[in-house]
């Protein structure tokens, strides 16, 4: 085979493979993935983890967003829940008092429910509290 044929091959290779990422680069784009939005007091279950935001208080102290976990045993119960607020993404602070959840707080082994508060710092507007676990979201708005 000549050289010349060969370049002409790759090129029209290229061509190929760069229409089929543009073709993939728009179904991409087109896809809208949802997640859903519950209402204060509607459980979830989250891979194996059932999970409930039963209320969303604005205090001096910040938010407090009181949560009830149950399913694995022995998770800890603070992490993968975020606010998301005035644009921003906030992490739980870890503030310790009666019944706040803290990086100690985990999933009971009898498979009972805990319930306990988490504490986010102070935000103008409260768009939701989201929890992820095992690759899914899901959310409570108040």
């Amino acid at each position: 085979m000549k050289t010349r044929n060969l370049i002409l091959l790759s090129i029209g290779c290229g061509l190929m493979i760069l229409l089929a990422g543009g073709f993939k680069l728009f179904q991409v784009a087109t896809d809208r993935t949802e997640v859903p939005v519950n209402k204060l007091g509607v459980a979830a279950m989250i891979g194996d983890m059932t999970t409930n935001v039963t209320k969303i208080e604005e205090g001096a102290g910040g938010i407090s967003v009181s949560i009830e976990m149950s399913g694995v045993a022995g998770d800890s119960v603070i992490d993968g829940w975020r606010l998301l607020g005035d644009g921003e993404v906030l992490e739980p602070s870890g503030a310790v008092f009666e019944g706040a959840c803290d990086a100690s707080t985990v999933v009971p082994d009898d498979g009972a429910t805990i319930q306990c508060v988490l504490r986010f710092a102070a935000v103008k507007a409260v768009q939701a509290v989201a929890y992820t676990r095992a690759g899914e979201q899901r959310q409570w708005a108040p």
